[in-house]
């Protein structure tokens, strides 16, 4: 008999993994238990034997293919066998030694965290010549890569896709009754997700990077253990870099610690779209999801307490993204505090919100909350190793090289809640190694750019109004809507705007603002032009491409003198 080989279990509750070693090939003959290839996979590696006594007819993977669970890889003529016959067969999945292995490790950095702060960290370290190993819980990537920025923005590619395809009449192309696919939608997030994790894996390999996955425990301040099932480490270090990241904050309010309130991570797992969703938060991650499940047809409310969503923005960028969601069906309730979570008798949940000091009752079927994340800080003991919280008590205490109170001991990214991006945890890892390598360098929070993807997306960098107003700067600004520009308009994208601030004394850029189309990829000329120090006239003497949106940026330029060229 013919029998399908399906991949029915990966290591932990992974859904996915990287074909390793593949051990037979079509026309070998097989016995049950013989190993046909290993899987890799966020929780380890595994063994796919075989159950069947016969010959391997098909095998349709190679080395580096990413299979996932449930997928088909080939096909057995034979027999399988059974726990009855003669020889009992091996179990279907090894997952190898039955004891830990003790090993010993002496390295001059280790690394707990592999997000994004940790494992560009410990690529700079090793670029410096140190002997560098990564510790991490669960998969490379950390939260930005597997349950954030990255899945997000796959979600939101999908979202686009399915957007212009509805409104593709517009552009004079017909298309019958548009449906989607919620699970082939997730399995390409899965898909990016994969592949980009297992790109940082293949990074620690050619950095020569030791990775151990499993939970770092400090045994003393020079000391960690690592324990998983196929070993037991000890690792001693001369150095250590904190990167254990943050978890999903909860508002202190009656029914937000049930179990099915949702966080950022579990709206990345749906299975089914929700017929309606209330969201309590209208930052960054609240609208982001807002404008997603509600291109999936989902009713969305969105609960955001202070005045204005996204309320680090400027006033009139609020407003370009508030009008976009309520024309898109999504409801705002801003200076609304979100006081009880409520669940009715048909499962329903109700949100109880206090509006102009009026109580009102939302109902939906699911409830999120986004009301932003704190710093991990039990992951480690940081009293054995001499670290101490900064005057908030909300994150670790770093100067300007990194370093903690222990001065071999660095920390980074959102463990010390400085500014929670994953750029920012980035920029902090190479920091740290370059001071771990000898290379003076110190960190710098004056220009941090900011994205987010709502509909339209949003980018900013340097100072805004807000920030101009509080630091009394006497500034002026420039403004060029996109509905002004060809390429916007060719592409029927026409929301939004570009605003430049200058200061009026100096003439220097110090901050600008992109809401449209392709806003967070042009945001790095604002950058370039702010940290190179360039005035509006030299500023504006760059000659932009064609039909181009960037082409905004100059008439943004031009306009705070009052020179626009395509909009007065």
């Amino acid at each position: 008999m013919k029998y399908d080989l399906i991949i029915e279990k990966l290591s932990g509750h992974d859904t996915s993994g990287k074909i390793g070693k593949i051990n037979k090939k079509a026309g070998d003959a097989l016995n049950a238990g013989d190993t046909i290839f290993s899987i890799e996979s966020g929780k380890g590696t595994i063994k796919y034997t075989s159950q069947y006594k016969g010959v391997l007819e098909k095998l349709s993977i190679t080395e580096g293919d990413i299979v996932k669970k449930g997928q088909v890889v080939g096909t057995v003529e034979g027999e399988l066998f059974k726990e009855t016959d003669t020889v009992k067969s091996k179990p279907a999945y090894s997952f190898g030694l039955a004891k830990p292995v003790q090993k010993s490790y002496e390295v001059d950095v280790a690394i707990v965290g592999g997000g994004p702060g940790g494992y560009v960290a410990a690529i700079r370290a090793a670029q410096g010549g140190k002997k560098v190993i990564i510790i991490e819980e669960n998969r490379l990537g950390g939260t930005c890569l597997n349950h954030g920025c990255i899945p997000t923005k796959a979600l939101v590619s999908s979202m686009d896709a399915l957007e212009k395809i509805r409104r593709s009449e517009s552009f004079g192309i017909e298309v019958g009754e548009v449906k989607f696919s919620l699970e082939k939608i997730m399995n390409r997030k899965n898909e990016v997700v994969n592949t980009l994790v297992s790109g940082i894996e293949h990074l620690m390999n050619v950095h020569e990077i030791e990775y151990l996955n499993g939970k770092a425990e400090v045994k003393d301040s020079e000391t960690l253990t690592v324990k998983n099932k196929s070993i037991d480490a000890t690792i001693k270090f001369q150095n250590l870099i904190i990167a254990t990241g943050s978890k999903t904050a909860i508002l202190p309010i009656e029914g937000a610690d049930s179990e099915d309130i949702l966080t950022s991570q579990d709206l990345l797992e749906m299975t089914e779209v929700p017929s309606s969703l209330t969201i309590i938060g209208g930052g960054v991650i609240g609208m982001e999801f807002a404008f997603i499940y509600n291109a999936l047809g989902t009713k969305v409310n969105v609960v955001e307490f202070f005045p204005q969503i996204l309320n680090n923005m400027d006033g009139d960028v609020a407003e370009v993204i508030r009008t976009s969601a309520i024309e898109k069906g999504i409801n705002i309730y801003e200076s609304a505090k979100a006081s009880a979570i409520k669940s009715a008798l048909d499962g329903t949940k109700i949100v109880e919100i206090n509006e102009n000091n009026e109580s009102k009752y939302l109902i939906s079927e699911k409830v999120a909350m986004a009301v932003g994340r704190k710093a991990n800080l039990a992951s480690l003991d940081l009293t054995k190793l001499g670290v101490e919280l900064n005057e908030r008590r909300n994150g670790i205490m770093v100067d300007s090289h990194m370093r903690t109170s222990n001065q071999n001991v660095y920390a980074i990214g959102d463990i010390t809640n400085k500014i929670q991006l994953a750029h920012i945890a980035s920029h902090q890892g190479i920091v740290a190694a370059d001071n771990i390598n000898g290379i003076e360098n110190e960190m710098c929070y004056d220009l941090i750019p900011s994205a987010i993807f709502t509909m339209p997306e949003v980018a900013h960098v340097g100072l805004n109004e807000k920030d101009a107003d509080s630091q009394n700067i006497d500034y002026m600004t420039g403004k060029f809507p996109l509905m002004a520009n060809g390429k916007a308009q060719a592409m029927g994208e026409t929301e939004g705007f570009v605003k430049l601030i200058a200061d009026k004394e100096t003439r220097k850029i110090i901050g600008g603002t992109i809401v449209g189309v392709h806003a967070t990829d042009m945001l790095s000329t604002i950058s370039n032009i702010i940290v190179s120090g360039l005035t509006i006239d030299k500023a504006a003497h760059v000659i932009y491409a064609h039909p181009t949106t960037a082409e905004s940026i100059h008439e943004a330029l031009l306009n705070i003198d009052g020179r626009g060229i395509h909009f007065a």
